[in-house]
C-alpha cells in the first residue's frame, strides 16, 4: 500500500526537537552542514491510497492507526527518490537520505505522523516537497468503506515533487526545512519554486544577520583574494605609517624597520601558537568521551585506567581532528605498554611472601595489570 503526504510550516526548533542528540552528532560528523526537511507522512481522515495489485481506493485512517504508523518509523530508515511501481522493494532504488527522527503530533487539528528527513549533500538541490510511505496495512471493509485497522512493517519512505506526485492526504502541506551548521543552527527560507541563486543567498544571509565566520572557516576566509588583498593593504599601511613617523630619524630608520618586521613576525607566531593551543584544547575536550569508551572496551584495571588518564592529562596533545580516533587509540596502546613494563619491574622488586605456609608470589597476587588485555 502507498499513500502520499506533502510538507508544511514548522519552526526550526520543532524540527530539531524531533532529532535525537546522538543522531544529530553522528550526521554532523560526516556532514558539517546537514539539510533537514520535516514531512507529514500520515494523518487521521480519508486518504486516497494505492493498494498494490488492486489500484486506488479511499480509506479512512483513525487516530490509533496514525499512532501505530509513527511508532513503526525509526531513526536511520532509508529514504528513496520515487516509488517502485511493482511493489515495496529496495533493489535498484537510489537512496537520497535517511530518517533523522519522528513523532506523532497535532497538525492543523489532525493527529499526524511527522518525520525529520536528513537529505544527503549530493541531493540537497532536488525539489523534494512531498513524501510517501509504503507499508503493510491490515484493512477491513464496513458499510462499503475501507478502514485502516493495523499498521505492519513500513517498507520504504519515498520523497518526490508535487508537480509530478499528487498527495493522497488532502490536508498535508509543507512543514519546513533547515540548514544546520556546526557552530550555529541557521534557517534559509525561500519562497516559490526552484533553486536559490546568489541574490537569494545574499538576501537570506542578511535576513539571518550572519557573519562570514558563521558560514566559512578561517582557512577559507584567508584564501579569499579580497580578504588577502585587504590584509596586505593593512599591513602596508601599518608599515608605511610607522616609517613616516620615524623617517626624521634617518639613523634609526633601519633599526625601526627591523623591529617592526620582528614584532610583526612575533605577533603572527603568537597568533599561530594561540590558534594551535585552542585547537588542541578543543580536541582534548572532544577526546574525553573517546577515552572513556575505549577504556571500557579494553576492560582495563582500575590502576591501569588511572595511569592512562594521568598520562593523558600530562602528555596527550592531539593535532588533527580527522585523525583524533586513531591518535586516542595509539596513545592508549603506548601508555598500556608503559604501564605493563612498570608493573613488571615492580613485580621483580617485590620481596617474596615470608608468611609461614605461604608460597612467594602465589597467595594474594594482586597484579595491577592482571586485568589489562593483551
Amino acid at each position: 500500500m502507498r499513500f502520499r503526504a506533502q510538507l508544511q510550516a514548522m519552526a526550526k526548533s520543532e524540527i530539531l526537537a524531533m532529532i535525537p542528540p546522538y543522531m544529530l552528532e553522528r550526521i554532523k560528523e560526516r556532514d558539517p552542514k546537514p539539510l533537514f526537511k520535516a514531512f507529514v507522512i500520515g494523518h487521521e481522515g480519508d486518504v486516497k491510497a494505492t493498494l498494490v495489485g488492486i489500484g486506488k481506493v479511499v480509506k479512512t485512517w483513525f487516530k490509533d492507526a496514525v499512532g501505530k504508523l509513527s511508532r513503526k518509523i525509526w531513526a536511520g530508515m532509508e529514504l528513496f527518490n520515487g516509488h517502485q511501481m511493482d511493489g515495496n522493494y529496495h533493489d535498484g532504488r537510489e537512496q537520497i537520505g535517511e530518517v533523522a527522527g519522528s513523532r506523532a503530533q497535532d497538525v492543523n487539528g489532525k493527529f499526524s505522523a511527522v518525520i525529520a528527513a536528513y537529505i544527503y549533500p549530493e541531493f540537497k538541490n532536488l525539489p523534494l516537497d512531498v513524501a510517501s510511505i509504503e507499508a503493510n496495512v491490515e484493512v477491513d471493509s464496513a458499510d462499503g468503506e475501507i478502514h485502516a485497522i493495523n499498521v505492519g512493517e513500513v517498507t520504504a519512505i519515498a520523497l518526490g515533487n508535487s508537480k509530478v506526485d499528487t498527495p493522497g492526504f488532502p490536508d498535508a502541506t509543507l512543514l519546513g526545512e533547515i540548514q544546520a551548521f556546526v557552530k550555529k543552527e541557521i534557517q534559509f527560507t525561500k519562497k516559490g519554486e526552484g533553486n536559490m541563486n546568489i541574490a537569494d543567498i545574499r538576501e537570506a544571509i542578511k535576513a539571518e544577520n550572519l557573519k562570514p565566520s558563521d558560514i566559512f572557516g578561517l582557512g577559507e576566509l584567508t584564501k579569499d583574494p579580497m580578504v588577502t588583498e585587504a590584509i596586505e593593504e593593512e599591513k602596508s599601511k601599518a608599515i608605511t605609517g610607522e616609517y613616516k613617523n620615524r623617517k626624521r630619524d634617518s639613523e634609526g630608520f633601519d633599526k625601526t624597520k627591523e623591529k617592526l618586521e620582528t614584532d610583526h613576525l612575533k605577533e603572527m607566531q603568537e597568533k599561530d601558537k594561540r590558534i594551535k593551543e585552542l585547537l588542541t584544547e578543543t580536541l582534548k575536550t572532544k577526546s574525553t568521551e573517546l577515552f572513556d569508551s575505549k577504556i571500557k572496551e579494553r576492560k582495563l584495571s582500575e590502576k591501569a585506567t588511572k595511569y592512562v588518564l594521568i598520562q593523558k592529562k600530562k602528555r596527550f596533545n592531539p593535532e588533527d581532528a580527522d585523525k583524533l580516533n586513531k591518535e586516542v587509540d595509539d596513545f592508549i596502546d603506548s601508555e598500556v605498554d608503559d604501564f605493563k613494563k612498570i608493573s613488571e619491574e615492580e613485580s621483580k622488586d617485590e620481596k617474596p611472601d615470608e608468611t609461614p605456609g605461604g608460597e612467594p608470589g602465589k597467595e594474594g597476587d594482586d597484579s595491577d595489570f592482571a586485568m589489562v588485555p593483551d
